[in-house]
Order: C-alpha cells, then structure tokens, then sequence
C-alpha cells in the first residue's frame, strides 16, 4: 500500500501547514475509506509565508474540499480532487519589526537554500551531460506522469483570492485580484462527453473547460477589512463573474473574464499502436482574451512598486534603529542610525576582509567544516559535529560553502571508487538503506511489493529494461500542441475622472493560431505562429458611441489595402532538425505591408493620461528591472553565440513586405491633405541558392576546381535585400499613393533606393585562413531632391503638428538614489556561483582527465594558431556607388505653383568602408573616390553646368586594379592592444592606435556670380527660416540688427553687408555695359 502511505502523509503535511484546526486523525480515517471530505475550513494567516511574499492573510475561507480515492482500482479507476469556494484576502506586511533571533534563523536559511539550489543545479547539468547521446525511451517517471494525468478528475469552483492595500496610497486604496467561475478536468468519449471510465483503454480523451478567469484592479476602492469574516466571504462571492454578460460592473477589470476550452487525447502504449498516434494530442481554444489598463491602475502599481521597495530597505537596516526605552532627541537618534548602519553596511566589512586574525580564522573554519562534511559523506556524524557543522555554515558564504561541499564530495566519491567491494560491504550499505537519490526505481523496489510493482507497470504499460534499447522512430511526433486565439483585444483607458471614461488606445488581433510539436527521437521541434490581421485604433471622435465600437475611431494602424483578404499578416515557423536534413535549423518568416498613421489626439491624451503626477523613488524596482535585463541579454547573447556557433547549415527566408508611416498636416490624417510619407521598404533574407552544388559535386568527383571555389564549400550564404526605401511629401490635392507606387516623381524627396547584402558564414569556427564571418553590402545609389520651397513647406507641416502638453511639473527637489548595482537573481547567482566552483576545483580534473587533455590540446593548438596567424572573425565590405543630390530655387524665380528650377547638385562618388576584425587587432579603410560640386544656373567653359568643386583624378588609365583606382580622401585605421602576443613587432611598433589619412588634389573654381548666387540662396532661406530653429548665431546677429536700427552709426555687420552689396550693383553693370560673360 505504497500509494496510500504517500497520499495520507502529503495530506497531513500540507493541509496541517495551510488549514486551522484540522483533525488529522479523522482526515486519516475518511482518506482509508476512499472518501474525504472537509468542509467550512479556515486558513492560517501564515499560509503564504512559504512564497516569500510581503502579504499576510486577513481572511482565509474554503467551503468545500472532496477528495475520492478508489483504494481497491486505483490503477483503473480515476481519482476525483473538488474544490467549491475558496476565498483568500491579502493585506500587505507593514509592521517591519527586528529579532535577532528570527534574524539569524531566516539569514541560515537563505543561505542554505542557495547552496542546495547552487548543487541541485550542478547535479542537474552532470545529469545532462550523462544524459547526451543516450536513446529517448519510454522512461519509468513519464509514464506515472501520464499515468497520473489519465486518473485525475479535477474540479474547481468559486475562487476569489484577493489583495486589499490602504498604506501604499493612504487616501487613496486599492484593491486587486484574481476570480475563476470554475474548471474542470474529466474523462470523456470520442465525441467529448462526460464519461466514466473503467477498462483499459489505448486513447484517452480528456476536456478541460476553463471558465471566466478574470483579474481586476479597483482604485480608491472601499475596504473589506471593516467588515464581519461572514460578510467578507459574501462580498468576495458575489464578485466574482460569471462570463463576460454577467460581470459586476463595480469592478475593474484588467482581464475580462476569459474561457478557455482544451481537448486532449492520451495515447497510454504508443509502441503498441505502432507511434501513429501522439503521446500527447492537445488543442486550446480561447474565445477572446481582453487586456484593459487607466491612468489610475497605472499610478497604484507605480506606489506599490515604491511602498514595497520602501519596506525592503527597512526590513535590511531595522536592525540599526534604536530601541524605544531609549530617550534621545529625534535628531541625534536619525544620525545615530546612520552612522550604525553605514558604518556596519559598508566600512566594517571591507576591513575586516584584510585582518590576519580573521583570514586565519577563515581558513580553520573551511577545513574543519570540510572534515566534517567529508566525514557525512562517508560515515554517520554526532550530534555535537551536527551541531558544529550547522555553527559554520552561518558563518562561512555561499561561494565557500559551495566549493567545500563539492571538492568534498569529489574526494568522497573517489574514495568510494577505490575501496574494495566485497559482500560485507553490500550488507551493511543494504542494512544502512543507502540508496542513491536519482533512482526512482531503486526507491520502488524497496517500497513496492511484487505484486503491486507487476500492477503498476501494467497499468502504466512500463515494461521495465526490456524495452530499454527500444528507440522512438525519427519521425514520431509525441507531443502535438495547437492554440487557437479568436480575438486579442488590448485597451488604454483614460479614467481621468468620473465624467472622463474612454479608450484613448485599442489594438486588436483577431484569428491567431500556434502549433507546437515535439520528435523526441532527435530531440527537434516545430513551432509555427499565424496572425490574421493586426489593428491600432486611436480616440473616438463620437463620445455617444458604445466603447465597444470602433466606427468613430481613427485608424493608427491596418493592413496595407495592397493586402489580401486570404493572406495572414505574419506567417513564422521554427524548426530544428528537420526530417529532410538539409539544414540544421529552417526559419521562415512572412509578414505583409502596414500602414501607419500619426494621430495627435490619440497620443496627446494617452501622455496626459499616463503622466506621472509625482516624483517616484522606483530605485528597488529599477535594480531588479536592470538586473533581470542584464542577465536576460547575458542568457541571449549566450544563446545565440553558442547556437550560431554551433549551426552548420541554416535555412532561412524571411520576407517582410514594405510598411510604410504616414504623418498627416495637424496630426489628423484627411484624404487630400497635406502628408510625409517615409516607406520602410521591402526585406527579403534566404539563403543562396546559387551554382555552389555543381562545386560540390566536382570536388566530391575528385575533378580539378580551384581553391577559391574549394573554399566557397566552407561558407553557408546568405543573400538580404532591402528594396524600395523612400521618403515622400505630398502637399495638398497631391496623391501620395500614386508617387509611391512611381518611381521617380516630383512629390520624392529620397527616391526609391536599395541595400543588396550578402552574409557568409563558416562551418569551421577555428579556421585561421577563412574568416569566421564575410559581408559584403552594396547600396547602388541615393537621390535627393529638396527644394526651398518643399524645404519651408515641410518645416511649417511639422511644426503644425500639436504636441502633447504636460501639467503636472515636478519638484526640482532630486531624490538620492542608489547607484543601479548588477543586483542578480539567485537563480543568476546560483549559476555563476555553480560555474565558477566547478572551474577552480582540481578534483573534478582528474576525474575526467581524457576530456580535458582533449581541451587542452585544442586549446594550445589555438594559441599557436593566434601567434603564427590570429583567427578572423569578422571581414566586412561596405560600397556607396553614388550620392546625388539636387537643390531646387523656387521662391525667387517661379510662381506659386511650380517646383522651382534646378540650383545646386552634389555628387559623391563611390564611397567605399572596409574593416576586418581578427582576434588581437581591428583594421577599417574608408574612401572617397570623388567629390563634385555644380551650379545649375551657370555654364563653364565647355558649354557644360559650372563645377566649382571636383577632383582631379586621371582616369584614363583603365588597366588599374581596384586598389589602384585614386581616391580623393582614404582612411586606414588599425587597432590593437598590448596583449597582442605581436604588439612589439615591425606590424604594430607597440602602437595600440595608428591612422593614415591621405586627401588627394581638390580642385576649386570661384566665379563671383555663382558665389553670390548661392549666398543669396542662403540668405533668403535663413531669413525665412522660422526663428526656433535657426542657429544661435542667427539669432543673435537679429537682434544685434534690431537694436542698432535706430542708432546712428551702423554696426560694422551692417557696414559689410552694404559693401557687399555696392560691389555686386557695381559689378552687375560693368557686366552689362560690356555685354560679356564672365568664364
């Protein structure tokens, strides 16, 4: 009767901790009858001290607790676990009260606690490494877990747990929580009705029914805490909702309540029905998932994060405060406490680190509680070494703690390895009941009697070692998971008063679908995601419409119209090692156009609404958001190094259609306004499918092919192209649409333009000679075109544009926060600490003493590499063929409805950046092939536009290489460090930075009508230029010009100004009077 001492003894231990008043004996004597039942139970205030939380339970209430264990069928027939209502209201811990006592008990336990989690993560990664390369079979624990999961029948009704908080927010409480209506997990036929099951059959059909889950956050809400326990039991009640109809509506919801619908099929033998049928065959639909969020809900959580963090802080230095049988003035009494607490936070520790004395001490701390702990390794400790070893443990840290644990262990296990086995030996290990903790089959074996082990392994359809070297197929798929979302709906509310109730933001996805699936053989999986359709709607312009609608509400964004209806907005699938084998990993990616608009109103009123009204201390919250930001970026970075690293062959295709953002005039989008529109363009990336398998299949053929293409087999390409980025301006009456489907119009200020990439990455990352990374990126050309008068109409266009206004000025009064330290998690910690230990430990060395002369000869192999030639990791070519760009007159010369006429145009020519990253060094070359500079409105001496800047290169000569073909301006920079094993060679000199500059002959030709032409250009344009933008000196020199307008002696700007203009009237008519042109 295994099961039946397991289930009595959880019962008894949790339902003791959680429950008051519980009659154990009577709970015993109900469970052996097969039917227990509870009820009117209340629970300790103490129940959630176990989740580390900083709440305590006020009111804790459950109506109902059923539990049916068939004794005599428990293998055939299922186990029946009910709940009917459970009520649960939290307040949070105020009173941060210090024992020293307690202090040092919950300081121990910490501590141990991350030392167990510290070794249970490092026998987990040895357990994996064990683990690599064996067959995936049918293990003993995965077939309880299913075994488990085809008995239980699970019901729960009526939960309401609760959280109520007045000293966050004192004038102002709220309330937030969580309520289920109910769910149910049972057995059902084929076509999923409610069924009993009895036989033993190959499929079992499962439906859980998930109904109106919902969470809520009321603010300025009323207290329940002054209520009778009965009434608050009632009042808890009767909020909680129904479905979505049947919701109270004094409560605001955060998640509406939400069904959720889940069918599962159990195959209980898949290699009796010959693996054509999923261990695990699930499918979840959700009817429509609401996410709503106010400005009030906002501003609770931003207190609470700061009250939370305020109790924190007290909790670590309550210690330092004084006693209150002390009288002192309260001044000297707060300088008292920080002197105490800095002095025993910050300056005692340091110190004491560099004693002698308590470094000896240290150190005779570590070997005695290393003895002993070998000591219960290999043997039985007293009581007084128990005790001993329990005293050190509180004074030796985690780290230490760790490392002496584990080198201990090492040489325990080496000892065991080296001592004789003989049958005394096996005897007394036997009678000791030594067994090994990872063997669940070993535990069953000396609990389980014959006959109930041949039950359990027929019920289950275990069959022990005899199916052990019996592998899945490759192909066979145990786990198949599908979600199915209909509706995704996600609201801002403003909420800033009780007449202002409106939703400022929605986005809406409906249709989403996730497949998930599993080959266990391989170890590979399939993730695939489909989104319909993708919607961001900005504030109603008609207040009497239902909030529900969206009839009213400005569009911020929608799939393009170039869309079809049948095509998915993003289409993304995943998989790893896919069954064809022709890549390691296969991503592919498809997402169609988006069309987004800019809506001032919208975002003004989402910034009013969401404006912090007070200057918050967040610094606890900061550290843990800084913390798990620094430790997700260092788990990615990981990652992906190691998993690129790893990939020999990917297979991609990404395919983004071109989105596009428009920003109307006034912030409000009308059709035949005013509108930028900036086209994102078109990105494809997929592999290269190029002439790369006839090289192959001559160099498999042994047929002769060079060694460049012999190399190209090293490189797995990747060809990325980004199309059609461009940036349009169409003032009123003019139809961007049109100018953006053209190519080249008079509306484009960037005219469509294109990036062509290609990304070559080596399979062999250790190779000296072939770089680890090539790119190579081409952009053809750039064309601007800009006028003045574009120039004056795009300014004025964003300045019309209204920005959002803040009302809430915060106090210059700066609040001191602590410097954001790397605080880590534990689990972080827990991880550096586990590999940091397992690298200093010499012990574990000669235990795997083959694997690691492996490493060491790979790695000497590597630095002779870097001292004879370092490894290439990164080897770049970047080209820009050409820069054009057009300047249009048309204030001065035309007409109020023309473009103007061309005035200035900018060449640069062939612009090229390469760099190539090796191990020790960085080289980067930049060059600039030519610079041309025309005056539009003036011709030359060759009857051609007047150049007035160019350089003179010769390019007669076609018979240069590429590196001979001169450059006007050439940069070569070359980077490196003093721990470059070549630092003083003749390459580096022992210089870490060196740069050659080399700028080639400029050629400049001054005509004094195209000079002037040009500064009567500027001059136009700084005068019309609105005052908030231009420069300092502008500005400045108005308001000079200003001041001295009634003075009598001109300002010598003045004066210079008038010169230049006598010498052009002068010059204007000697050219006339002549009747020449000046060349």
């Amino acid at each position: 009767m295994v099961f039946e001492n397991i289930i009595v003894y959880l019962l008894d231990k949790y339902l003791g901790n959680y429950i008051e008043n519980l009659d154990t004996k009577k709970l015993k004597i109900d469970l052996w009858n097969g039917n227990v039942v509870l009820e009117n139970l209340y629970l300790k205030s103490n129940a959630l001290a176990d989740l580390n939380l900083p709440v305590t339970i006020a009111i804790g209430y459950l109506q109902k607790l059923v539990l049916q264990v068939p004794w005599t069928n428990i293998y055939t027939h299922p186990i029946k676990v009910t709940i009917d209502g459970l009520f649960l209201l939290a307040v949070p811990k105020t009173d941060v009260e210090y024992d020293a006592k307690r202090d040092e008990k919950d300081e121990y336990e910490m501590k141990m606690k991350e030392v167990q989690q510290i070794e249970e993560l490092r026998k987990q990664r040895e357990a994996e490494k064990n683990t690599q390369g064996n067959d995936k079979n049918d293990t003993f624990i995965e077939r309880i877990q299913l075994q488990i999961l085809r008995n239980l029948e699970l019901s729960m009704r009526n939960i309401h747990i609760a959280y109520e908080d007045k000293s966050s927010k004192p004038n102002h409480p709220f309330a937030f929580g969580i309520t289920l209506n109910y769910f149910t997990l049972h057995t059902t036929t084929s076509d999923w009705k409610s069924t009993i099951l009895k036989d033993d059959t190959p499929l079992i059909h499962k439906l859980g029914e998930l109904s109106a889950l919902s969470i809520y956050w009321n603010t300025n809400s009323k207290s329940r805490l002054d209520l009778s326990r009965d009434d608050v039991i009632h009042d808890l009640r009767e909020k909680i909702a129904i479905d979505n109809q049947q919701a109270p509506s004094d409560v605001a919801y955060i998640l509406r309540p939400l069904n959720v619908k889940t069918k599962c099929i159990l195959t209980m033998k898949p290699r009796q029905e010959g693996f054509q049928q999923p261990m695990f065959d699930i499918k979840i639909d959700l009817d429509a998932i609401s996410l709503n969020m106010s400005s009030g809900q906002y501003s609770d959580l931003l207190d609470l994060l700061q009250f939370q963090g305020y109790l924190t802080v007290k909790s670590k230095y309550i210690k330092y405060h004084m006693k209150k049988d002390q009288v002192e003035k309260s001044s000297l009494k707060n300088w008292r406490f920080a002197y105490e607490a800095i002095l025993n936070e910050e300056i005692r520790p340091k110190f004491e680190c560099y004693k002698w004395g308590n470094i000896k001490a240290h150190l005779d701390r570590c070997r005695e509680y290393r003895a002993i702990h070998f000591q219960k390794l290999t043997g039985k400790l007293t009581n007084e070494q128990k005790e001993r070893a329990k005293a050190l443990e509180k004074k030796i840290d985690v780290f230490n703690l760790t490392h002496i644990r584990h080198s201990a262990e090492i040489e325990a296990r080496k000892k065991k390895e080296q001592e004789p086995k003989t049958w005394w030996g096996n005897i007394s290990n036997w009678w000791s009941g030594s067994k090994s903790s990872d063997d669940p089959e070993l535990d069953l074996e000396k609990l389980m009697s014959p006959e109930e082990k041949v039950k359990l392994y027929d019920a289950i359809g275990y069959a022990g070692e005899d199916t052990s070297t019996s592998t899945y197929p490759e192909e066979y798929v145990d786990i198949n998971l599908k979600i199915r979302l209909n509706m995704l709906d996600i609201n801002l509310w403003s909420k800033m008063n009780e007449n202002d109730a409106q939703v400022i933001v929605r986005a809406v996805i409906p249709d989403t679908s996730l497949v998930f699936k599993r080959r266990l053989a391989t170890d590979a999986i399939v993730f695939s995601m489909d989104l319909g359709s993708f919607q961001v709607f900005g504030i109603a312009t008609d207040l009497k419409q239902s909030e529900l609608l969206n009839d009213s509400r400005s569009t911020l964004v929608k799939p393009s119209l170039s869309c079809s209806n049948q095509q998915k907005l993003l289409q993304i699938e995943l998989e790893t090692s896919p069954l064809d084998k022709t890549a390691d990993y296969r991503i592919k990616i498809i997402s169609q156009s988006l069309e987004i608009k800019y809506n001032a109103p919208t975002i003004n009123k989402l910034a009013e609404c969401f404006e912090s009204d007070t200057k918050r201390n967040l610094s606890s919250v900061k550290q843990i958001a800084h913390s798990t930001y620094t430790d997700a970026k260092h788990r990615s970075y990981i990652l992906m190094k190691h998993n690129i690293e790893k990939i020999k062959v990917l297979d991609i295709y990404i395919d983004i259609q071109s989105s596009y953002f428009l920003l109307p005039e006034n912030g409000v989008y009308e059709d035949g306004g005013a509108t930028i529109c900036m086209d994102l363009g078109h990105l494809t990336l997929k592999r290269a499918t190029n002439d790369r398998n006839n090289v192959r299949e001559s160099f498999l053929s042994n047929r002769a092919i060079n060694i460049a293409d012999a190399q190209e087999l090293s490189y797995t390409e990747f060809k990325l192209k980004l199309e059609d980025i461009q940036l349009i301006y169409a003032n009123r009456n003019e139809n961007w649409e049109k100018a953006r489907r053209e190519r080249n119009t008079r509306l484009h200020l960037i005219k469509p333009m294109e990036l062509e990439m290609n990304v070559d990455k080596c399979i062999y990352d250790d190779d000296a000679v072939l770089p680890a990374w090539r790119v190579v990126g081409n952009v053809p050309s750039i064309e601007l075109r800009l006028s003045d008068k574009r120039l004056f109409e795009i300014i004025n266009h964003i300045q019309l544009i209204p920005l959002p206004q803040f009302k809430h000025i915060l106090n210059d009064q700066t609040l001191i926060e602590p410097e954001i330290s790397p605080a880590e998690s534990l689990l972080n910690y827990s991880k550096q600490a586990c590999e940091t230990v397992a690298d200093i430990i010499p012990a574990e060395k000669s235990l795997e003493k083959s694997e690691l002369d492996h490493t060491v000869n790979k790695r000497t192999g590597k630095q002779q590499n870097d001292l004879e030639g370092q490894l290439t990791q990164l080897e770049a070519r970047f080209t820009l063929d050409k820069i054009d760009l057009h300047i249009d007159e048309a204030l001065n010369c035309c007409g109020e409805n023309d473009e103007g006429e061309p005035f200035l145009h900018l060449i640069l020519e062939s612009i090229v950046a390469k760099t190539k990253i090796k191990t020790y060094d960085m080289e980067f070359d930049a060059s600039l092939t030519n610079l041309i500079l025309c005056h539009d409105q003036f011709i030359g001496k060759d009857n051609q536009r007047l150049c007035l800047l160019s350089a003179q290169i010769n390019k007669n000569n076609n018979n240069r290489t590429d590196q001979e073909i001169p450059t006007l301006v050439s940069v070569h920079f070359l980077h490196t460090s003093s721990e470059n094993p070549l630092f003083l060679s003749a390459i580096y000199n022992g210089i870490e930075n060196k740069a050659h500059i080399h700028v080639s002959k400029l050629v400049v030709i001054l005509q004094l009508e195209a000079l002037l032409s040009i500064f009567r250009f500027y001059e136009s344009l700084t005068r019309k230029l609105p005052k908030s933008i231009l420069p300092h000196e502008f500005k400045h020199e108005e308001k000079e010009e200003e001041e001295n307008k009634d003075k009598s002696e001109p300002s010598k700007l003045l004066q210079d100004k008038k010169l230049l203009q006598s010498s052009v009237t002068t010059f204007e008519k000697t050219m006339q009077k002549h009747g020449k042109k000046f060349d």
